[in-house]
């Protein structure tokens, strides 16, 4: 995604992209923030929808946002993203399981590293700010 671009058009983007992987379950209204901040995870930290990116996106809000690991669990448990695994075929989790375990450990080194853990639900203020200051701010470095 282009770094130029502010983040509330990089969530934008992501969604218009990734339309046809949203549930059309209702949540509750603590479900659906959760899942807005989780869409802006994916914008932040650069991941997309893949197996991949949907473990790193897991990843990097355990390690590098403000959230707990219980609230992290949590809120992926509100919303059932758990059970969404199971959209992936088993050809994909096959190919790619193994690279997504290899780029665990460097999300959690990166993370350690950001100047300041990413406001997971307060991430208002930062929408019209474009993502390259934001990953600067955070000092973010994003897992290819």
């Amino acid at each position: 995604m282009e770094n130029t671009i502010t983040l509330l058009e990089g969530l934008e983007i992501f969604q218009e992209r990734n339309r046809k992987y949203f549930s059309t379950k209702t949540f509750s209204k603590q479900g659906e923030e959760f899942l807005r901040c989780h869409d802006i995870a994916h914008v932040v930290f650069g991941c997309d929808t893949s197996i991949i990116g949907e473990g790193l996106v897991k990843i990097w809000t355990t390690f590098g946002t403000t959230l707990s690991f219980w609230e992290v669990t949590r809120g992926y448990k509100e919303v059932q993203a758990f059970e969404l695994a199971r959209k992936f075929s088993l050809a994909h989790v096959a190919k790619n399981i193994f690279r997504l375990l290899f780029k665990i450990p460097k999300v959690i080194f990166y993370s350690k590293k950001m100047s300041k853990p990413w406001p997971f639900d307060n991430y208002s203020d930062y929408l019209k700010i474009p993502l390259s200051e934001i990953r600067k701010e955070f000092n973010i470095n994003i897992v290819t």
